[in-house]
C-alpha cells in the first residue's frame, strides 16, 4: 500500500548512531509515523535504538528491506561508505529515501545516484538541514532581488587536535569521505543556497599542525577561492586544528552586508543604501538536542527536540505521504552540485590549479 493511502508512514532506518537518535526524537514529536525497523552492523546498537519504539532490529540492512516489505521510506544515517547500494535497492522496492549528508563518497558516485533517483522518480531528500533554518529563509528573502558579489566564510575548530577528536574515526579519513565531506559541506551548501552555484575553485591544503598518518589522511587546514556562476567571488578558510573556534558566513553586495548563522538562527548586518536598514535578528527556536541525546531541560513541550532536523523531516514525511516534492529544499540533483564543489576543492589541492565545480563539467 502506498504511503499516500495510509494514515501512518512506516519507516526503516539504516544506521544507529547519534544522528539516528536525533531523527527518532523528531519523528516521535511529529507523529503520524512508525519506525518499523532499524539496521546497523552493530546489532546491539540497533536493538538499543529499536527497543523504545518496539521496532525490529537487524545487523544487515538488506535483510531489513527483505523482511520489512511494507515500509514506505528509509532513513540512510550511516557514514558515506554506504550510499549507492541503498538507493538502488530502494528504487527497486519503490520506496523513498532520506539520505543524511554527505550524499555520496565522491562525485562519480553522486552522479550515479542522481541518475537512480531521476529514473526511478523516487521521493528523496538530502539532509542539508541548515537550509530549513528561519535565518536562511529571511536571508534569501532579503537578497532575492540583489546580487551577491562577495562571500566570506571561516569555519575553525579544534576537532583534529589530539585529545579533542570527538567525531567518528571515518571523519579523519579522506578515502572514507571524511574531512570536507562532513562538517564544512554545510557551509559550502549554504553558499550555493544563498549566492548561487560555484563555477570554479582554487584551493590549498596543509598539515602544519596535524601531520598525515594512517589514522589522519585529511588536511587539517584548507583555504579556498571561488568564482560564483553569477560572476561574484567567495573566500573560505577552514581548519580543524585551531584551539579556539570561529564560525563566520557573510554575504556582501552593492548595498548590503549580511552575516548568517543557521544554528542557532541569526542575521546581522545592513541592507539598503544610502540609508541602510540595520538587520539584527535572533529567530525563535527551541533548544536543540545535543550529542548523546541530551535535551535542554528548559525546552517547552511545543518545541521540537532538534528544530532544523525536525523541519526537514516534516517536509520529507509530507512528500512521502502526498508525492508532492516541491517543499524539499535539497533534492538529490541539487545536493550533487555541492558534492561537485567539494570534489573540485579536493582536485585543486592535488593539482594546484583552478578546477571546474559543476556536476555537469
Amino acid at each position: 500500500m502506498s504511503a499516500s493511502k495510509r494514515e501512518r508512514i512506516r519507516l526503516g532506518i539504516i544506521g544507529a548512531g547519534d544522528i539516528t537518535m536525533r531523527h527518532m526524537a523528531n519523528l516521535e514529536f511529529l507523529g503520524g509515523n512508525d519506525v518499523a525497523a532499524i539496521a546497523d552492523t552493530r546489532l546491539e546498537a540497533a536493538r538499543e535504538r529499536a527497543a523504545p519504539v518496539s521496532a525490529n532490529a537487524y545487523a544487515d540492512w538488506k535483510e531489513m528491506l527483505k523482511q520489512e516489505s511494507d515500509i514506505d521510506a528509509v532513513l540512510l544515517c550511516t557514514p558515506p561508505v554506504l550510499r549507492k547500494e541503498v538507493f538502488a535497492a530502494a528504487a527497486d522496492a519503490g520506496i523513498a529515501v532520506f539520505c543524511e549528508k554527505p550524499p555520496a563518497q565522491n562525485l562519480a558516485e553522486a552522479k550515479e545516484i542522481a541518475d537512480i533517483v531521476h529514473q526511478s522518480g523516487m521521493v528523496c531528500s538530502v539532509g542539508f538541514n541548515c537550509r530549513y533554518a528561519a535565518s536562511v529563509d529571511e536571508c534569501r528573502r532579503l537578497l532575492a532581488s540583489r546580487t551577491v558579489n562577495v562571500v566570506r566564510a571561516a569555519v575553525l575548530n579544534p576537532i583534529a587536535l589530539p585529545g579533542r577528536r570527538a567525531l567518528g574515526e571515518w571523519f579523519y579519513l579522506k578515502e572514507r569521505g571524511g574531512g570536507l565531506f562532513d562538517v564544512l559541506i554545510h557551509t559550502l551548501d549554504l553558499i550555493r543556497c544563498v549566492a548561487g552555484n560555484v563555477e570554479s575553485v582554487q584551493a590549498f591544503g596543509s598539515n602544519v599542525v596535524v601531520p598525515k598518518d594512517e589514522t589522519f589522511t585529511i588536511e587539517d587546514t584548507i583555504s579556498m577561492n571561488m568564482r560564483l556562476a553569477s560572476g561574484g567571488s567567495a573566500s573560505v578558510v577552514t581548519s580543524w586544528a585551531c584551539g579556539h573556534g570561529l564560525s563566520d558566513l557573510t554575504f556582501f553586495g552593492e548595498d548590503f552586508q549580511i552575516g548568517l548563522t543557521p544554528i542557532p538562527p541569526r542575521l546581522r548586518g545592513r541592507v539598503g543604501a544610502p540609508e541602510a536598514e540595520s538587520v539584527d535578528r535572533d529567530f525563535p527556536q527551541g533548544p536543540a538536542m545535543g550529542r548523546g541525546g541530551k535535551i535542554n531541560p528548559k525546552r517547552k513541550p511545543e518545541d521540537p527536540p532538534d528544530p532544523p532536523h525536525c523541519e526537514e523531516m516534516k517536509v520529507f514525511l509530507e512528500a512521502v505521504r502526498t508525492g508532492d516534492t516541491s517543499g524539499i529544499r535539497s533534492p538529490y540533483a541539487d545536493a550533487a552540485e555541492t558534492v561537485a564543489l567539494v570534489d573540485a576543492i579536493c582536485r585543486s589541492m592535488e593539482s594546484g590549479r583552478v578546477e571546474p565545480a559543476s556536476a555537469s563539467a
